[in-house]
């Protein structure tokens, strides 16, 4: 109940910074809405659209059929290159978090995230650095004392290029330190190799951690510590600047009317006023928090900068 109130007040806030409709935005949409997610069906990312998309049709706060568009491959650079190719009109959408910026940052994308216009981040996830209970390493300050004393000696399962990868290059920086890096795979592929202590570390979502009693967690990348783990510290409780999150943003492709992306907007917005939706959110191991504006803009500004801090050493 604390979480569902945090997150109402969150969205009352966000609310005062929408742009009121003109009449010229009344006549949008005019045809179905295409969103596109990066990535295959069934995946966290489709699933938390399908659940936002659901709440607007329901509650007709959008006059015209939303559709989930699934385009995978390429790191999920194929399905960016389709939304940044379509027209500046809002009907079509990209769903999508920092990959955006990730794959940009690798030299996989031409164009970086300023090449999408922002319509409203809607739902978060933080990562941390999880270890087997077999591991033999009980904390976060044990992991980063054995890093810096044997370089790349302590393994890291992890995706080349993911946000996963960037948040162990993140924390390494911070605490001067090395670990060797293993290409496993996704996460389910991450946990495994944890459980067979074949690798001693890995990146992760919180809502495994809480559901394997074979695993723990050493470092939660939040701002504050997240309740489904409240014995895992955060890097900054440690003296680690270090924030790395899943920031799942709806973009518009640059140079989208402003009226057209106010629409969406107010959209978004009111389907967050959703208990049910806040809840469902919750449940699937995201937090649901509207951020728009210049907040937005200033979220993701950071964000960029951080991961472009460590690009270097991927």
């Amino acid at each position: 109940m604390k979480q569902l109130s945090r997150a109402l007040a969150c969205i009352t806030l966000g609310l005062s910074a929408l742009t009121p409709i003109s009449s010229w935005a009344e006549s949008f949409p005019a045809k179905p809405i295409k969103v596109i997610v990066p990535f295959a069906a069934g995946g966290q990312g489709d699933v938390m659209a399908r659940l936002i998309i659901k709440t607007i049709e329901e509650k007709q706060l959008i006059s015209q059929p939303i559709a989930v568009i699934n385009v995978p491959g390429g790191g999920g650079t194929i399905g960016v290159r389709q939304a940044h190719q379509a027209d500046a009109d809002g009907y079509t959408l990209l769903y999508l978090h920092q990959t955006l910026m990730t794959t940009e940052l690798l030299g996989k994308l031409k164009f970086d995230y300023h090449a999408f216009t922002p319509i409203a981040e809607t739902n978060n996830t933080c990562l941390a650095t999880v270890t087997g209970t077999e591991s033999g390493i009980d904390s976060a300050e044990s992991w980063i004392a054995k890093a810096q004393a044997d370089p790349k000696k302590l393994k890291d399962a992890t995706l080349l290029g993911s946000a996963a990868h960037f948040t162990t290059a993140m924390i390494s920086k911070a605490a001067d330190m090395q670990v060797g890096l293993v290409n496993v795979g996704g996460g389910s592929e991450r946990i495994a190799s944890l459980l067979g202590n074949h690798t001693q570390t890995a990146v992760l979502v919180a809502a495994p951690i809480t559901r394997n009693p074979g695993l723990k967690g050493l470092i939660y990348y939040g701002e504050e510590r997240n309740p489904q783990l409240p014995e895992t510290p955060t890097a900054k409780e440690l003296g680690y600047d270090v924030i790395s999150c899943l920031n799942n943003v709806w973009w518009a492709p640059g140079g989208t009317p402003a009226d057209v992306v106010s629409v969406l907007q107010n959209a978004l917005a009111s389907a967050l006023e959703d208990p049910e939706l806040i809840a469902a959110i919750e449940q699937k191991g995201d937090t649901a928090k509207l951020v728009i504006g210049d907040a937005l803009d200033a979220r993701l500004a950071d964000i960029y900068a951080r991961l472009k801090s460590v690009a270097g050493d991927i």
